[in-house]
């Protein structure tokens, strides 16, 4: 394949053409590129076909990667780019709102209504103001009422019959020191070695 080196490639006479580069090798999206250093999308492009070559590509590749400078600035344009598309969404959606409530469409303006809680979920989430949380708690059911209430049930209706109730006894006896020792060993503090102190 034949590449042109065209004398008026904006890409090739850039100042920061190697930045730009950079971020077409790491496949960040053209239109983040394209804000981050005033150039067309179109410009973007015919560089990456044309210019740089699979050697160039290569050699970006095995080189250092970009800086957290250049990398910070990127998210931002993308954070950015991605606030206003979402503004731009809602303001959308507050028009189709009021389209569907002169219209009567009580169907099409709840719809809208979800559309509009989402897109505030993602702004809000964009901007750090939602976060989500899982939490997970354990909780062994051998010490549970409703274990104790059962265990008790068990060993009362066992009494006549000796025999079953010692095996009873026994395997459920295996089971609650095991559960005890997992309790003791879950809220134990971490093990801390500390080194001799040699005499002085």
């Amino acid at each position: 394949m034949n590449r042109r080196l065209g004398k008026h490639c904006t890409v090739c006479q850039h100042d920061k053409r190697h930045q730009i580069e950079i971020g077409l090798v790491h496949r960040v999206p053209v239109r983040v590129l394209a804000l981050r250093f005033g150039i067309s999308h179109y410009a973007l492009h015919r560089h990456r076909h044309n210019h740089l070559t699979p050697q160039v590509a290569a050699a970006i590749l095995a080189a250092q990667k970009p800086t957290e400078v250049d990398l910070e600035a990127l998210q931002v344009s993308e954070s950015e780019g991605l606030l206003s598309q979402l503004v731009a969404q809602r303001a959308r959606l507050q028009t189709y709102a009021e389209q569907a409530l002169d219209l009567g469409d009580t169907k099409a303006a709840v719809a809208v209504e979800r559309a509009t809680t989402s897109n505030l979920e993602l702004v809000a989430k964009l901007l750090g103001q939602l976060v989500t949380r899982h939490e997970v708690r354990s909780t062994s059911i051998l010490i549970s009422a409703d274990y104790l209430a059962l265990r008790a049930a068990i060993v009362k209706a066992l009494q006549p019959f000796p025999d079953a109730a010692r095996a009873v006894g026994k395997a459920l006896h295996v089971l609650e020191t095991q559960a005890a020792t997992d309790i003791t060993n879950a809220n134990k503090p971490p093990l801390m070695l500390s080194a001799p102190v040699a005499a002085c």
